[in-house]
């Protein structure tokens, strides 16, 4: 048997359209279901998420995937049970689509439910809880004692340990010990939400520096990093001790080894709401202590 050209010519295009009939199309098929998804065209990208997870329902993305584009739909039944099967075929991060799931449950009534997916993520971490307040669908919660626990758990830096430091904070006039004046200014902040203490301190405008204070919780310590316009560096961490005054050394620290000298500090909180900060230093490794600076924060409102 023989072809002519033109025949050839049909049978090797009759082919090659063959062969991509049978050959897989799983990749080009998921690339338009997510170009849909991209593109916010929730029922076509729902249709094309259903018909990947028919040959493959083990896909957590898809699944997850599905279920934002039937939310979308204000299809939540459809949202729910594919956020369901997200979770169940182990969607990372679980958080996300926990949350997601909590949404469509507040939209179908079901706040008890609701809640139990919200409790599930306290347990690993999520979004913040201050987030959490400015869902619209968890508004009805906001007085809901479970709830309020929910974001309590999953708001940083809210344990009783960050708030040490908070007997510092305010506008300070500081009085050097032996000065009847204030010789310079100090402003302690609270800042990104209660996790740093940021002190902005002056004398005039020859001399500057500030310093930011945060609690560690990984090493359950306090570090100070301070900076000056004049280029001096410190690092310290430590702990409020037992009479409640915040202590604060290098002594542990390899900054200490490479300029041979342990600087602690001593913030004291005073019954009339004063502060004293007492600066310590020692070159022979803490066999005998120089007084670096002893100062008096008192409020300026108070003056």
């Amino acid at each position: 048997m023989s072809f002519t050209p033109i025949s050839k010519s049909l049978i090797v295009a009759s082919a090659l359209a063959l062969s991509a009939f049978f050959s897989p199309v799983m990749a080009d098929d998921q690339e338009d279901a997510d170009a849909l998804f991209a593109a916010q065209e929730w029922p076509q990208a729902a249709g094309a998420y259903e018909a990947l997870l028919s040959a493959e329902p083990d896909n957590a993305n898809n699944w997850f995937n599905l279920g934002h584009a039937l939310h979308q739909t204000e299809d939540f039944a459809g949202a729910r049970d594919a956020y369901r099967k997200a979770i169940d075929a182990g969607y990372q991060p679980a958080a996300r689509a926990r949350l997601r799931l909590a949404r469509v449950l507040m939209s179908l009534g079901k706040e008890k439910t609701a809640l139990n997916e919200l409790e599930e993520i306290a347990k690993t971490g999520g979004p913040s809880g201050k987030y959490l307040l400015t869902v619209a669908e968890f508004e009805p919660l906001l007085e809901n004692a479970r709830f309020l626990a929910v974001v309590k758990a999953l708001t940083a830096c809210a344990a009783d340990e960050y708030r040490h430091f908070d007997f510092w904070l305010g506008e300070w006039d500081v009085t050097s010990a032996g000065n009847a004046q204030p010789t310079a200014a100090s402003r302690i902040s609270s800042k990104q939400d209660g996790c740093v203490v940021l002190e902005e301190y002056s004398v005039g405008t020859a001399f500057t520096g500030m310093s930011i204070n945060f609690y560690d919780s990984a090493k359950e310590t306090w570090h100070q990093t301070w900076m000056s316009n004049a280029g001096g560096s410190v690092y310290l961490e430590g702990a409020l001790n037992k009479d409640g005054a915040m202590v604060l050394s290098d002594q542990e620290l390899p900054i200490s080894k490479v300029t041979g000298t342990i600087n602690r500090v001593t913030w004291t909180p005073n019954n009339d709401g004063s502060v004293r900060q007492f600066w310590e230093s020692s070159t022979d490794d803490g066999e005998t202590w120089a007084v670096a600076f002893d100062g008096l924060y008192t409020k300026k409102s108070e003056q």
